[in-house]
């Protein structure tokens, strides 16, 4: 009797050691938090100004498929991004969370509208004009940017590493004046 008592201590000081390990993977350090999440943002700003399809993108010719396409691969980006953070760290800061919610819930709805974008693009064979597109549009409003979901702090993100001027550099985000480290403000007094 006295063994199985030991050994149900030892088996319940195993288990407890194993969630103990598990929590203690997390990084719990709201610097690194925000860099890392600002890392994810940037990799998709580099990643859209280096895309041919979006460089070369008319703004005036009806969306096809390679454009839908290439939104989906930088999408999947930033949610694969965001979803590592979420597993790898512990995220305790109510302003960070607020950043983490709203560009993940406001690429979850951009993946939405792009998905449904793109299935109608192969249901007409990739044939289309625009006046076709904002018919698309019209009749599928809830797709529609003005309805993706953000967070004030995912806004402030994008304000942030925004540019502010009336004669754009083209290549501002891979420019030296492109902002660092504009989520740790969050994390108090540096």
């Amino acid at each position: 009797m006295k063994n199985k008592i030991h050994l149900l201590v030892f088996l319940f000081l195993i288990s407890c050691s194993s969630i103990d390990s598990t929590s203690e993977k997390k990084i719990d350090n709201c610097i690194q938090l925000a860099d890392e999440i600002e890392r994810i943002f940037d990799v998709i700003q580099v990643e859209a100004y280096k895309s041919e399809i979006y460089r070369n993108y008319s703004y005036i010719d009806a969306t096809k498929l390679d454009y839908v396409n290439e939104a989906l691969r930088i999408n999947k980006i930033g949610l694969d991004g965001l979803d590592n953070i979420i597993e790898n760290y512990v995220i305790s800061n109510s302003d960070l969370q607020g950043v983490i919610d709203g560009f993940y819930n406001n690429f979850l709805d951009s993946r939405n509208a792009n998905t449904a974008l793109e299935e109608h693009l192969i249901s007409i064979n990739n044939e289309w004009n625009i006046q076709d597109e904002v018919q698309w549009w019209e009749e599928n409003q809830e797709y529609s940017i003005k309805f993706w979901r953000t967070s004030d702090e995912y806004r402030d993100l994008l304000s942030s590493k925004s540019q502010n001027t009336l004669t754009p550099d083209p290549d501002f985000v891979v420019s030296e004046s492109y902002p660092k480290g504009v989520l740790r403000k969050y994390c108090g007094s540096l």
